[in-house]
């Protein structure tokens, strides 16, 4: 019940900042956003869920619980970097680096499901997955992240966190595949982390201007954190 309240807040609460009056002033255009307070808030409910799912979670499925709860914690952090609420020296790469933590703590939680029940974590789904994700990634930063004009780290950085996203992704393909059912909503939130990262990639390194774009990134990156942590409860 407090879970299923829970996320009928989390998207209630998202609705409200991105239609509200109090939104957050443009930085560019019209590039506004959810208000911030909203955004940590948001981000705090998604830790709250994932403990509470972890602390009531059924045996088989603790360990998945336990390594995303670690996960979102470590994405939490990288919220509050890259809303400036923890200084750092390049607010893109810090934030890339915690939530590239993040990412290896959700590729736990898939490694270790699949050994529960049986199934090793290099499987036929998994190399689907690479193959896909991978060229997609390369594809993809090349085309359109890929900035000549921003410094080579940056760049660097860039894809590399775009493809151990795809790495994450490959695993949580592989991880439905494998087991099916409510894993496929795993999958899915692999698949809307890989779109989100590409939309940061387009706005905050290549410069394309989008219409409401840290809108459309906080949409899918909580999209994509809800389908990682709640599918084990579904």
């Amino acid at each position: 019940m407090i879970i299923g309240a829970l996320w009928t807040a989390q998207i209630v609460l998202f609705i409200v900042g991105w239609f509200g009056p109090w939104r957050d002033p443009p930085e560019h255009g019209t590039n506004g956003r959810v208000p911030r307070p909203m955004r940590m808030a948001l981000s705090a409910s998604l830790v709250l869920a994932a403990f509470l799912i972890w602390r009531r979670s059924a045996p088989d499925v603790t360990a998945y619980t336990q390594w995303v709860f670690l996960g979102m914690c470590a994405s939490f952090v990288g919220d509050l970097i890259m809303a400036k609420l923890i200084p750092s020296p390049n607010r893109l790469i810090g934030g890339m680096s915690a939530f590239g933590l993040a990412h290896a703590l959700y590729v736990t939680a898939y490694v270790q499901t699949l050994h529960r029940n049986g199934i090793a974590a290099v499987n036929a789904g998994l190399l689907v997955g690479l193959l896909l994700y991978g060229l997609g990634g390369v594809g993809g930063w090349w085309v359109f992240v890929r900035n000549p004009r921003k410094e080579p780290l940056l760049n660097a950085g860039a894809l590399i966190y775009g493809l151990w996203i795809s790495v994450m992704a490959s695993f949580a393909l592989a991880l439905a595949i494998a087991l099916g059912g409510t894993w496929w909503i795993t999958a899915l939130g692999g698949v809307i982390f890989v779109i989100s990262d590409m939309l940061i990639g387009l706005t905050d390194i290549r410069g394309i201007h989008i219409t409401k774009a840290n809108d459309w990134i906080w949409l899918t990156y909580l999209a994509g954190q809800m389908g990682i942590i709640y599918a084990a409860w579904a």
